[in-house]
């Protein structure tokens, strides 16, 4: 069984609720400028982010607070209440399948860009999610994978009253430098560099009742959810689209846009001039890109530099360094030396 909310279509972004009021004091203002967004997030629950720059922030803010698990300890104290109407209908769900199936469902209504997924297969289910958008790759949002699945974990135990016995959690990013935090807010076996960020639990937990839950109130929330994901205004992004299937290819070199038409079920020219409509050409997108992978490789991992190579879809090291020189005005080396 799989419950999924279809990708939407519309540009990435992230509606923060009551998050950024109450971690002012992690968010200050000079963070929250240095991320390009705007100071009306402290005071305004229905500003919207770009997804992009909520990554970037807490990215940022956990070099400034020297709190290499800010994403965690962010997630572990995030309560329903913070996450609006989206939170109390979690409390009011009747079973932890029904609260796993609206975050699935709703999450759209406070974040385009990202996907939830609940599977089950035999006694496992899997809690997965992902991310729709390019940028920033998987290095630039560690800490936001991190705060969601700890959120997750610690609404569920909120709703439930119970602790939440996983038995593995899953990274996409790299293994950090020290992990006994993530075993100890996570309680279970946790392993990095897989193919998606997912919490993995008995499939019988999923039939434990949420304490205190109110049926009525629930069939309220619900439909006020599903009235706004219904409205939201979707619009085609086909620029986030053709660079996720840019990224995801690179390792085998940049795939030709007569590839993307026929992924995406479409000619040549029409590509091309949907491309052209957001101000893009194909083949100066697909540079972009894999400059921007480049930097957050060299930048953020200790990764050999023959790995980001090839990782990058270039034969030789001395490809990538020429390129990369090009891109930044020095070395990848050179680059590295002034991140240390």
């Amino acid at each position: 069984m799989t419950v999924k909310r279809v990708a939407q279509q519309s540009a990435p972004s992230f509606s923060a609720e009551n998050l950024y009021q109450r971690f002012c004091h992690i968010f200050t203002s000079s963070i929250l400028e240095e991320a390009g967004i705007r100071q009306t997030v402290l005071t305004d629950p229905d500003t919207e982010v770009a997804l992009g720059d909520h990554c970037r922030l807490l990215e940022l803010a956990a070099i400034r607070s020297a709190d290499d698990c800010l994403g965690l300890h962010i997630g572990s104290e995030i309560k329903p209440g913070d996450m609006g109407p989206l939170g109390y209908t979690i409390l009011n769900s009747p079973t932890v399948r029904k609260a796993l199936e609206n975050f699935s469902r709703y999450l759209h209504v406070y974040a385009r860009g990202c996907d939830m997924t609940l599977e089950e297969e035999k006694e496992l289910a899997y809690f997965k999610f992902s991310y729709t958008i390019v940028e920033p790759s998987v290095l630039g949002r560690r800490q936001e994978a991190e705060c969601t699945l700890a959120m997750v974990k610690h609404v569920i135990e909120v709703a439930t009253d119970r602790s939440w016995r996983l038995e593995e959690v899953h990274f996409e990013h790299p293994k950090p430098e020290s992990v006994l935090e993530h075993k100890r807010i996570f309680a279970a076996p946790v392993s990095f560099g897989r193919e998606i960020n997912c919490l993995v639990f008995a499939k019988a937990q999923l039939d434990q009742e949420i304490v205190q839950a109110e049926s009525r109130l629930y069939q309220v929330l619900e439909a006020h959810l599903s009235d706004v994901l219904n409205n939201q205004v979707e619009e085609d992004d086909i620029v986030a689209t053709v660079g996720n299937i840019i990224a995801k290819s690179l390792s085998n070199g940049i795939p030709s846009i007569d590839d993307v038409a026929k992924e995406l079920c479409m000619t040549k020219r029409t590509l091309q001039r949907r491309l052209s409509d957001r101000d893009k050409l194909y083949n100066e997108y697909a540079d972009e890109i894999r400059q921007q992978m480049a930097r957050q490789y060299v930048e953020n991992t200790k990764l050999p530099l023959t790995e980001v190579a090839f990782l990058l879809g270039y034969a030789h090291v001395s490809a990538f360094s020429r390129a990369f020189r090009r891109w930044a005005g020095l070395t990848p080396n050179e680059c590295r030396a002034q991140n240390i």
